[in-house]
């Protein structure tokens, strides 16, 4: 991938061998480009921050502007937007901010275009895997995202323990722990002590019938003997992992964690956390700041990578985050190209690392002075929800790096919503307690059936394949 362009695309034969590497007509090469670059995303790219700071650089750069377009707050909201524009070819958009979970079905359906060139050996080969499919790229990884253990590591200590090295290990603390921490409480209240502790459980995690509940499953089955690269649940070494790592997810919560997980996000599990309610939590990197922001001066957090599996010391995340791709439809190719190069170029992946994002390229990752030089000015931070003036709080990034190293893609599918929806619909009946072993069991076949695309497991219909448009390439 090349560096982005700094200059504007003011010379028109320049911008003619532009327009020609990037399939237009002979026509169109020699009308230049016209109009602002629409970037439709998720609300949390619209608010002041870094990402919106790295496109205003591109702007001033260029002396080209970008237009963002708001999509709704929700990821079902926004992937049926972006998918609804795409196919009937009216969103007049350039460039779509996906999650990552969506590159297949946006290919599959002709809604993004090829990126055509393959992404240089910078970025990190677990998050490259997010923007390939069928023998393509399809885009490039802007900011990414591997599942951590948050710990308060004031309580582990006081009770004589560290951060747990497996799940085993993990729900035998979180037990111990907990039952002495209430313990205590309960006597510092009879002794009519003034500040109520909450009740600590051992762990909270995002168990809600949601992606985040798909990602939670997957992790369970990876530690189970799951591969992630794997196309199916009931072949191989797979047989058994699904259904064991389901049954892992209810041991946990039917022992060390309060029955509101089952209806807990990231929101709501990091407030329980942040709350003193919870010794353990799985989440999201992205929620560190909050962490710190909320828990009372003197009590201690950290993060480490999530606990192994036993047969082989293996972690293993799912990763999270989010890609840009051209849309299909755009008219302005050439420009869209240079803002994605913009915004996920080396700098700009330091800068996002340095205001509490975690970053796609290794480089990133290096120490400050053999790292990338971010192009943005020193000492801001990412705004918004916590109006900070200063760094953001942040994960240390040699744990972050060891994550997203050891974190893998969720499956590679056109089908994937479809599979992620029956996940769901399986795992939340399981956990409250409807139907019993047997819907773990059925559980791994109706996943396979859903990412090969054989029906939709809630109506018994046939799936139906979207059509794959044949856009334009660009180089």
């Amino acid at each position: 991938m090349t560096a982005a362009r700094t200059a504007a695309p003011a010379a028109l034969a320049s911008l003619a061998l532009v327009l020609a590497m990037s399939g237009c007509t002979p026509g169109e090469q020699l009308v230049p480009e016209k109009g602002a670059i629409v970037l439709a995303t998720g609300s949390d790219l619209s608010s002041s921050g870094v990402r919106q700071d790295l496109i205003h650089d591109w702007e001033r750069r260029t002396g080209r502007t970008v237009r963002i377009v708001n999509l709704p707050d929700t990821a079902d909201g926004q992937r049926s937007q972006l998918l609804a524009a795409g196919q009937s070819g009216n969103g007049g958009y350039d460039v779509l901010n996906l999650d990552v979970a969506w590159t297949a079905e946006f290919a599959e359906a002709g809604v993004i275009r090829p990126w055509a060139t393959s992404l240089d050996g910078d970025f990190l080969d677990s998050v490259a895997k997010t923007v390939e499919y069928d023998g393509k790229v399809w885009g490039v990884p802007f900011n990414t995202d591997a599942g951590l253990l948050y710990y308060r590591k004031d309580i582990l200590r006081a009770y004589g323990h560290g951060a747990p090295s497996n799940w085993g290990e993990l729900k035998d603390m979180a037990t111990e722990v907990a039952q002495a921490y209430n313990r205590e409480a309960a006597r510092d209240a009879a002794a009519g002590h003034r500040k109520k502790r909450p009740t600590m459980y051992g762990m909270v995690a995002q168990l809600r019938p949601y992606e985040g509940l798909t990602v939670n499953t997957l992790e369970s089955a990876w530690v189970n003997g799951g591969d992630p690269d794997a196309t199916s649940f009931t072949k191989g070494e797979q047989v058994g992992a699904l259904q064991q790592g389901i049954a892992d997810l209810k041991l946990r919560l039917d022992s060390i964690m309060p029955h509101e997980a089952t209806t807990m996000d990231e929101t709501e599990s990091r407030r329980w956390f942040a709350d003193g309610r919870a010794l353990f939590m799985r989440n999201w990197p992205v929620e560190y700041a909050s962490v710190a922001e909320k828990l009372t001066p003197g009590e201690q957090f950290d993060v480490t990578q999530l606990p192994a599996r036993p047969s082989d010391g293996k972690r293993m995340s799912v990763l999270g985050g989010q890609n840009l791709a051209i849309s299909a439809g755009s008219t302005r190719p050439a420009g869209a190209r240079s803002l994605i190069e913009a915004l996920t170029g080396p700098g700009s992946e330091r800068c996002l690392l340095e205001r509490g994002f975690a970053a796609t390229r290794d480089s990133a990752y290096r120490e400050a002075a053999t790292a990338p030089r971010c192009p943005l000015p020193p000492g801001g931070a990412e705004r918004g929800e916590h109006g900070a003036t200063g760094p953001e709080p942040r994960p240390d990034p040699r744990t972050l790096h060891e994550a997203l190293m050891a974190a893998a893609p969720r499956p590679r599918s056109a089908h994937y919503q479809t599979f992620s929806k029956v996940v769901q619909i399986g795992v939340s009946a399981y956990l409250n307690g409807r139907g019993g072993t047997a819907i773990a069991d059925r559980l791994a076949r109706q996943a396979d059936d859903a990412l090969g695309g054989r029906g939709d497991q809630r109506t018994g219909r046939p799936v139906r394949r979207a059509r794959r448009r044949q856009p334009a390439t660009i180089r």
